[in-house]
Parts: structure tokens; sequence; C-alpha cells
């Protein structure tokens, strides 16, 4: 009991780092400029979302994603990307199994509260392939109410 009172005290005001595991969908990846993936909820008012990293795998399926392919996080009402972009041929356009993982933007980013993390293809809808995308993502949520 000792120990966990201390623990508190020790850390007052911190925001633990929250993790959420994601399954996208052959038929998601293939409409990602159409229709983002949520990857987070909107926290609620007065509180905004910060992007730490996410790290993905694709279980390939046997046909390759064909054309366009580069992904962001974005926020979801202002599109405003949050994270570097995952090139198309390091993911989805992979030609086997494939790792990554991408981390926020070192700009700054203005944040507005109640958005929601999304995966998004930047430039438009892969034209053919199959297989899933794990996406494991790291985030903060900052409340200033």
């Amino acid at each position: 009991m000792l120990e966990k009172k201390w623990f508190k005290n020790i850390w007052p005001g911190v925001r633990p780092i929250q993790y959420s595991k994601i399954r996208v969908t052959s038929a998601e990846i293939l409409a990602l400029f159409t229709t983002a993936k949520e990857l987070v909820a909107a926290p609620g008012s007065g509180k905004v979302l910060e992007f730490i990293s996410i790290t993905s795998f694709l279980d390939h399926g046997g046909t390759d994603y064909a054309t366009r392919g580069d992904l962001t996080v974005n926020l979801g009402t202002t599109g405003t990307a949050v994270s570097a972009t995952i090139a198309a041929g390091d993911l989805v356009q992979a030609s086997a199994d494939a790792y990554n993982i991408c981390r926020a933007l070192s700009a700054d980013v203005v944040l507005k509260a109640n958005e929601k993390l999304e995966l998004r293809c930047a430039t438009g809808n892969p034209d053919t392939g199959n297989g899933i995308l794990i996406v494991d993502i790291a985030y903060r949520v900052h409340d200033f109410n």
C-alpha cells in the first residue's frame, strides 16, 4: 500500500502512454483514401490526442497491393497529418509479410480538441491486392478541462 501511494505522489499529472491494436481488412485497405480507418476515437470536449507512433504488420495475402499506398496518421476532422509518411513500398505494396514503425512528425502540429486519429492513404486507393494490416498505436490523451 505504501509503495502505491509513493508512486502516485512521485508522478502527479503524468499522462500515461496508451496502446491500441487495430485490424485493417483487405477491403478497408483498398478504400483507405476514400474512407480512413479510425485508430483512436475522439476523446471528448477539452481533450486532445498526442500521437506517438504506430508499429504495423502487413500479413501479405498472396496478391500485392498495386499503385498508391503511402500511409499517414491524420487528425479525423481536419485531415492534418501527425505522422511521417510510410512509403507504399515499405508496407502496403510489399511483396511479402512486412513490418514498419512510424513516429510522430518532428515539426509542430496544430491540434484540435476532440479529434480522432485515423489511418489514411495519402494519394489514392490501391487498385488491387489482398492481405490484412495490423496496427499497434501508441498515444496520450491530454485533458484541459
